[in-house]
């Protein structure tokens, strides 16, 4: 098919980018199935490639292709021999990578240790093949000891400052009392790191403390503890357009929450200017006093939750993630969070520390994936390297991801350019008589561009990317805008057939490139 004939089917028409703007509906599209309890995903900074899935009771890492929606046939790593899984709460429950793990190959994962089931905070790298880690290149980073097998939280995630930020549940039991728990509970003990969060810079072994964390020195409070009075903070981590952080909080008998500290008050508790945050467990669950002995309540040194919802709504929230990804831009800024055992996903807009007017919202009919599927049981979310977000169904064994409703599918591939990767998306409907377009965002400014077309999905090596829009059909020869932006709009006339695909993909001039030429990711559209 000649690019003239794509023109006179669909009528496209190059036009500014405000020309086309317009409300993108979302959906999420399953991605992989078959795994045992998926709790986590995420990417190494910057892979568009690869997702990594982390299975709690199995104590392994999978890769998944992004290419094809398929799992490797080989575990990235697999921790069964020191991972205790008993119980619901125990396993392999986190993962990060170094913010330079493409240079120096370290990753970290979080889990319950064989044994007694302390958490233990480990140290790997990644083999001379980048598809399978290091196994015997373990190193424990730190061990805290659990009194009970539950509230291990999780999570651990690195921030904006290079230093790595891990929550720690208060120990198990009920109301933070009973054995191994401190007089008043371990949230609000300086003497013990559960029921906080912690700061460590690891990038050398043993890990060191930052010169600036709110307690060093202080004799009185560990060295390691940011901030106090956490339950179970299962998932959480930080923005990462702003560097705010955001902590989903697992309660008691009465109240979920959500936390949020910005980062001007991260930096201001660094600089000595904002007392050290105390998010109020055991005194507080939610907005509520707990009322429990030596208590007490709503005191100006506590930092109150920007969300909480009662257990007539959800049992086990699950903090989730800011939207930043370039699919979806009217989602852009969002707050996507979700509830365990009752399934609801709920969607919050920030300003000034407070949830915006009207905000939450409940969104799970939203990413209802249809075709019989499913999404229930969440237990996290998760980033690829371009930023697009994917959430776990633990008892589905799936992993989904979040995408623009509709006939648009992005399929990865971008090549970085001097202003980053190009993004490649499309909006509005394929059927006759509906108005749709293609957009470029992120690419080099009034650059001469080609808009590739190819009627399937390929792969071919291509000026050190790869180029998806194979077997070639056509180049459409275009430019971007003064801000690296081009849409071409069009009003459908029924041209195709229902069923058709058209694979697109951009390839930009761009002198900051490596090779001087940008690649879009390609975009599948299903008519």
């Amino acid at each position: 098919m000649r690019l003239s004939l794509l023109l006179a089917a669909l009528g496209l028409v190059c036009a500014s980018p405000a020309a086309s703007a317009q409300s993108t509906p979302f959906t999420s599209v399953r991605i992989v199935n078959g795994l045992a309890r998926p709790v986590y995903v995420t990417s190494p900074p910057g892979d568009t490639e690869r997702l990594f899935v982390v299975e709690q009771d199995q104590a392994d890492i999978h890769i998944i292709d992004l290419n094809t929606n398929t799992l490797l046939g080989t575990k990235f790593l697999d921790l069964t021999g020191k991972v205790n899984s008993s119980g619901n709460e125990r396993g392999l429950l986190g993962l990060a990578f170094h913010p330079d793990y493409a240079d120096n190959g370290k990753f970290y994962v979080n889990y319950t240790a064989t044994g007694g089931g302390a958490t233990r905070i480990e140290q790997f790298k990644v083999s001379a093949n980048p598809n399978l880690a290091d196994a015997s290149s373990g190193t424990t980073v730190i061990q805290i000891s659990q009194p009970q097998s539950n509230h291990n939280g999780g999570e651990l995630f690195f921030g904006p400052d290079g230093n790595l930020w891990i929550p720690t549940g208060d120990g198990g039991n009920g109301n933070d009392t009973g054995s191994g728990h401190a007089a008043g509970g371990n949230a609000q003990s300086g003497a013990t790191l559960l029921g906080k969060l912690l700061r460590i810079n690891v990038d050398a072994l043993p890990y060191t403390i930052p010169a600036d964390n709110p307690h060093k020195g202080s004799g009185s409070v560990m060295d390691e503890i940011w901030a106090f009075g956490l339950r179970n903070p299962f998932r959480a981590g930080f923005d990462p357009a702003t560097g705010d952080l955001w902590i989903g909080d697992v309660g008691q008998n009465a109240r979920e929450e959500l936390d949020f500290v910005s980062a001007e008050d991260i930096a201001a508790v660094h600089a000595d200017t904002l007392d050290p945050i105390n998010f109020g467990w055991r005194c507080m669950e939610g907005y509520m006093c707990t009322g429990l002995s030596g208590c007490s309540c709503n005191g100006p040194d506590l930092t109150l939750p920007i969300d909480a919802y009662t257990h007539a709504q959800g049992f086990s929230i699950m903090g989730g993630q800011m939207y930043r990804g370039d699919a979806i831009p009217d989602l852009g800024g969002t707050y996507i969070y979700a509830d365990h055992y009752t399934n609801m996903v709920l969607a919050l807009r920030e300003e000034a520390g407070a949830a915006v007017a009207g905000y939450p919202l409940a969104i799970q009919s939203d990413l209802a994936p249809g075709g019989g599927l499913n999404l229930s049981s969440i237990a996290g979310f998760g980033y690829d390297g371009a930023g697009e977000m994917y959430m776990c169904d633990l008892n589905g064994g799936e992993v989904f991801k979040i995408v623009p409703e509709g006939p648009f599918l992005g399929a990865g591939s971008a090549l970085t350019g001097a202003a980053g990767e190009p993004v490649h998306f499309g909006t509005g409907g394929v059927a006759a008589g509906l108005a749709g377009a293609f957009h470029l965002r992120n690419a080099a400014a009034s650059a001469t561009c080609g808009l590739f077309v190819s009627a399937a999905l390929g792969s071919a090596p291509f000026k050190g990317g790869v180029l998806k829009t194979i077997p070639l059909i056509d180049v459409f020869i275009l430019s971007t805008d003064a801000n690296g932006e081009l849409d071409i709009s069009w009003t459908d006339t029924g041209g195709f057939p229902a069923g058709t695909t058209l694979v697109t993909q951009y390839g930009i001039q761009d002198g900051g490139a490596v090779k001087g030429v940008a690649l879009s990711n390609a975009l599948v559209t299903t008519w």
